[in-house]
This record gives C-alpha cells, structure tokens and sequence, in this order.
C-alpha cells in the first residue's frame, strides 16, 4: 500500500477506549506533521456526530476526516491492537485495526479506499492483518498491494 510507510506501523497491547485509539493512531502523521492536532479531534467527533461509519470491516475501522479539517500532507497510519475495543462502546462493533487515513482531495480519499478495499476484502488477508504480531509482519501483508 503506497500511502502506508513502515515506520507508520504501532502494535498496541494497552487497553484503550476507542477515542484513544483513533487518537494513538494518527500519532505518527501528526509526529511527521502531515496533519495538525485538531485533524485527530475532527476524527473523533465525526464519529459521535455520523455514528461508526468508519467501521469498514471485521474488526477494522477506518478513521478520517475533511482535508480542510487539518491535512497538511497526505499519509497512513495503522495501529493494531492486542485488546480490540468497541467502537461507539457497542459490543456489537469490535475494532482490532484501525488504518487513520490523512487525505489531502477527495481523490486522495477515493484512491485509498480502493486501495484497502482491494487488501482487505480477501478475507484470509484480513484474518492474518488481525492476528498479525509485529510490525514486519503487518507491513509484510500489506507491502506491494
């Protein structure tokens, strides 16, 4: 996946609660200041006001916002989780990887959904993405996608 770097790679064993998911994984775009703190607010209040949109998949929750909500450059992130959390705290909608997605056009944005819809609709794929346990592994399934 051309968006996803290595380094933007996190493999999380703390219990978190879903905000602090979305949050922990945008950290690596806002550390390489590809987008700006109030982009990983924009993420979060997007899911209280539309509901779990962002819910793409088994287990896989897609955090994004507008560009114009604080995208200075276009990037991914992933952070697995060891301990999945429920997004909206519903039982019914675990969440193991979340993908924060940084686009900077709606182009961007169509571009990479393409992209991880073509991934990750392999179910085997996405199996191995969820039980994944190192980075390298992770990058691995995803590399040359």
């Amino acid at each position: 996946m051309e968006l996803l770097e290595k380094e933007n790679i996190q493999i999380n064993s703390q219990k978190l609660n879903w905000e602090e998911a979305i949050r922990l994984s945008a950290q690596p775009l806002l550390d390489k200041k590809k987008i700006e703190e109030g982009y990983i607010q924009a993420m979060i209040d997007k899911v209280k006001e539309h509901g779990p949109f962002i819910n793409i998949g088994d287990h896989l929750a897609l955090p994004h916002a507008r560009p114009e909500e604080g995208v200075i450059e276009k990037g991914m992130a992933l952070l697995k989780l060891e301990h999945p959390v429920n997004l909206l705290d519903d039982p019914d909608r675990p969440i193991s990887v979340f993908i924060c997605l940084a686009a900077s056009d709606n182009t961007t944005h169509l571009d990479a959904l393409m992209e991880l819809t073509k991934v990750l609709s392999k179910k085997e794929k996405l199996q191995a993405l969820i039980h994944a346990t190192s980075v390298e592994e992770i990058y691995s399934l995803l590399e040359g996608e």
